[in-house]
């Protein structure tokens, strides 16, 4: 997932517990320190309130979604296909073995840095309509552009903030504003294409090890394309095709979709653009509940329902954790009878087996003291 999705606090769960996910963020923490970003501050220290600056957000989203997915392969969970959403491309690109984990969050800083610095003032809005009437209705409001194609009625528009409210008001498409401090995907980040490219120019690129939708392009990523500082640097100019790049993942054979973040904001989207019952989505974190259901009960949900493997011994690694064994041998399976008052002679009735007649001559358990006012209405208990 991308920008949006972050929160003060964020899998401050997993880290108190997780051993992998706490290793991933402090290496993350470490990498990313000289460029004078305080990541664990930020995440979890007083300083939450500073990620909603674009600088700081991009960073803690994408060292948020490498623990993640570390935390997943430990237990077995390993992805076959990605996609990224805006900067999640970049998560995207290093969970395909495209970037080393160093370069990947210094691009992260870098593209968080150039975002924010360029024009602020702008504005953008969710729509939801349908994708065509929406890319009709945006010509008629000079400077606004669309920022993302998400889904077939979901579509992100950005541009001067007065512009942006002029659409909201008279388009008469239901429309939603975000709360951003920048017109992203737009002409105003025009001037963080460049220096974007050149920095991408200078780390090593490797060839995807697995299949790697582009939401800049709506095609499959390969070795030319990830290397092409200036399809990154355009990335963050160009609308997102995330709805494109998804739907290349359903066609290739994707069926259990999960969604790497800190909040589930892909995966409606995800059932507009693939809306096939068959398909399964998991969220690995979300905001109002404790990191440890959310991500336990995913994967329980993937194992219960026979999507995977899942490397038991992985889960319990590290966490001091104890294995035992149930008694083997079996409960004593007898049944005992409770008088309600009533003669005896009526309640062995004579269909019932002779093992159960036999049972009734024996000496009866009685419940005291009994309670006044209530009576015992079932005829036996077990």
């Amino acid at each position: 997932s991308g920008q949006g999705s972050q929160y003060a606090g964020m899998a401050r769960g997993l880290y108190g517990v997780e051993p992998v996910f706490r290793a991933a963020l402090d290496e993350c923490a470490e990498l990313v320190s000289p460029a004078g970003v305080p990541l664990l501050e930020l995440l979890f220290g007083g300083r939450g309130e500073e990620l909603v600056q674009t600088r700081f957000a991009q960073v803690g989203i994408v060292a948020v979604q490498v623990g993640l997915v570390r935390l997943l392969e430990s237990w077995g969970v390993r992805p076959g296909l990605v996609v990224g959403h805006s900067v999640g491309e970049l998560s995207a690109a290093w969970a395909a073995g495209v970037f080393e984990l160093r370069d990947v969050l210094g691009l992260a800083v870098a593209r968080g840095s150039l975002m924010q610095e360029q024009p602020s003032g702008g504005a953008m809005a969710a729509v939801f309509a349908d994708a065509g009437d929406v890319g009709s209705a945006v010509v008629g409001y000079p400077g606004l552009e669309v920022a993302a194609w998400n889904g077939p009625r979901s579509v992100t528009v950005s541009g001067p903030a007065d512009v942006v409210d002029a659409f909201c008001v008279d388009s008469g498409l239901r429309c939603q504003r975000l709360v951003v401090s920048h017109a992203f995907h737009s002409e105003a980040m025009a001037g963080a294409v460049g220096p974007f490219a050149e920095a991408v120019s200078r780390v090593v690129v490797s060839a995807p090890r697995i299949g790697f939708a582009s939401s800049v392009t709506g095609r499959w990523h390969d070795q030319e394309s990830v290397a092409d500082g200036g399809l990154w640097g355009g990335g963050i100019r160009r609308p997102v095709l995330f709805g494109e790049a998804l739907g290349l993942v359903g066609a290739a054979g994707g069926g259990v979709f999960w969604e790497i973040g800190a909040h589930p904001v892909l995966t409606g989207l995800g059932r507009q653009v693939l809306p096939d019952p068959g398909l399964v989505w998991l969220s690995t974190l979300r905001r109002d509940r404790s990191d440890q259901v959310q991500v336990h009960s995913a994967v329980a949900e993937f194992y219960s329902r026979g999507l995977g493997e899942v490397d038991w011994v992985g889960v319990h690694a590290g966490k001091g954790h104890r294995t035992t064994t149930i008694p083997t041998y079996p409960f004593e399976r007898r049944t005992y009878w409770v008088p309600n008052g009533r003669d005896e002679s009526r309640i062995v009735a004579t269909s019932r087996p002779a093992s159960l007649r036999e049972e009734t001559r024996k000496p009866k358990i009685h419940l005291y003291p009994p309670a006044e006012g209530i009576s015992v209405v079932k005829d036996r208990m077990q």
